[in-house]
């Protein structure tokens, strides 16, 4: 049944940390919305730009009457008319003013865009801090169950032994409980770790958009340990930094020029408009007939209708100043609220300034610990391995109990599993500060 899910599933992928970000930049939801809202915000740009442009209308028409249209109080019988007219019409028109009010609102769709897309940009980053500690945890969940399966096989290969050594009388059938104890406890971890290990690969895999049923193999990157450059511990030449580099701030600041805007913009609503016209139109008529007693009174040849048409026109140019008495009022609540716009925006960018101020020093922070403790870890394992081997060999002589070989074999496997987490988690800080700073995630900190 394993076998057949897998099939339909697709064959083995491979993914390395660079790939599975690769990927993930392009299918993330978030990064696919960012794109939306900035093509959007590029829209409403063009938008404000055809505010300059001038209005144009055409208009063409052709009408056929037909009846008692002539009759008058003279007419001593209905007239049976029957005409057709034909024409066109184009007009302009041109705000001369109308620039005072786009150029405002130009401004801030600019500002608008350009935060929409420094907004993109960090949530570029922010996906590819997640995806990347999602495959780095994945990849040490892998370890944990390698370093588990390590340590179960250690304890069932101790109850093989100790269960000849009772046979022959060498050792308590106490010991032998103990250690079978110990290896149910060390096989219970194996299926914990592999459990984890499946839930935060198809957490990983979930981010990518792949089906979780599709076999998968994530190798191990190469991590690196090195210590970071030292202006990178210094919190306040890195915050002067990350404010320059994030671009989240950087969004914000674009938000407050676009809502500083949004107030000149609702200022000018109230403007007049100055327009200038121009209008060019033409138009034709044709009598069919015109009886009366079903005499036809007319009795002159007439042009056609697009020869009519062709040969005259009228031009009109023309210069008009209006202004609405109501659009004060609408540009005052206008004004008002882009003001209350702009002070929110000042507030979110003061807030986002501060998180910058705190994300540096969390990931400062947080970095000074991972060193340390890699450094413990390191010593630990050395400790923990030293003591599990001498212990081991006077267990073998009979110099020391069951409990402790156990113990000294729980400190082992604790160890061991520090020291993974150590490595994984340095790399994840050295991550999060490029993060913090303002750097995508796979940038190195030199």
């Amino acid at each position: 049944m394993q076998s057949s899910s897998s099939a339909q599933a697709g064959p083995q992928l491979t993914l390395t940390l660079d790939s599975a970000v690769a990927l993930a930049l392009r299918v993330a939801t978030p990064v696919q919305q960012g794109q939306f809202s900035s093509a959007i915000a590029g829209t409403e740009l063009t938008r404000g730009y055809g505010a300059l442009l001038p209005s144009v209308s055409v208009g063409g028409a052709r009408t056929v009457l037909t009846g008692n249209t002539l009759v008058g109080s003279r007419a001593l019988v209905p007239w049976d008319t029957r005409f057709e007219t034909m024409g066109y019409q184009l007009s302009t028109s041109l705000n001369l003013l109308g620039g005072l009010t786009a150029y405002p609102a130009i401004k801030s769709a600019e500002y608008t865009r350009n935060a929409y897309d420094l907004s993109l940009e960090r949530t570029r980053q922010s996906v590819a801090l997640d995806v990347s500690e999602a495959y780095l945890q994945t990849v040490l969940d892998s370890q944990l169950v390698a370093i588990a399966r390590q340590n179960s096989a250690v304890s069932q290969q101790r109850v093989d032994q100790l269960q000849e050594l009772v046979k022959v009388g060498k050792r308590a059938p106490a010991d032998l409980y103990r250690s079978q104890a110990q290896a149910s406890a060390d096989e219970s971890a194996v299926y914990d770790a592999v459990n984890r290990q499946r839930a935060d690969q198809i957490a990983l895999l979930q981010r990518l958009h792949i089906d979780p049923q599709r076999p998968v193999s994530l190798p191990a990157p190469a991590l690196d340990t090195t210590n970071v450059d030292q202006r990178y511990l210094d919190t306040l030449a890195l915050v002067s930094e990350a404010l320059q580099r994030r671009s989240d701030f950087q969004a914000t600041q674009s938000e407050v020029d676009a809502t500083r805007w949004g107030i000149r913009r609702a200022s000018n609503e109230a403007l007049p408009t100055l327009s200038v016209g121009f209008t060019l139109f033409s138009t034709g008529r044709v009598f069919d007939r015109a009886l009366q007693d079903g005499v036809n009174q007319i009795t002159t040849t007439q042009s056609p209708l697009a020869d009519q048409v062709g040969e005259q026109g009228t031009t009109i140019l023309s210069v008009g100043l209006g202004y609405n008495f109501f659009d004060l009022f609408r540009s005052r609540l206008d004004a008002q609220e882009a003001r209350v716009a702009y002070s929110s925006a000042e507030l979110t960018a003061s807030d986002v300034q501060r998180q910058v101020a705190g994300d540096v020093a969390r990931g400062i922070s947080e970095y000074g610990v991972a060193v340390q403790r890699l450094a413990s870890t390191a010593s630990g394992l050395a400790s923990a391995q030293a003591a599990y081997d001498l212990v081991s060999g006077r267990f073998e002589v009979g110099f020391s109990s069951i409990v402790d070989l156990l113990t000294a074999q729980v400190a082992l496997f604790q160890a061991r599993s520090l020291r993974a987490q150590a490595v994984i988690q340095l790399s994840l800080a050295k991550r999060a500060l490029a993060y913090a700073v303002g750097l995508t995630p796979t940038d190195s900190l030199r």
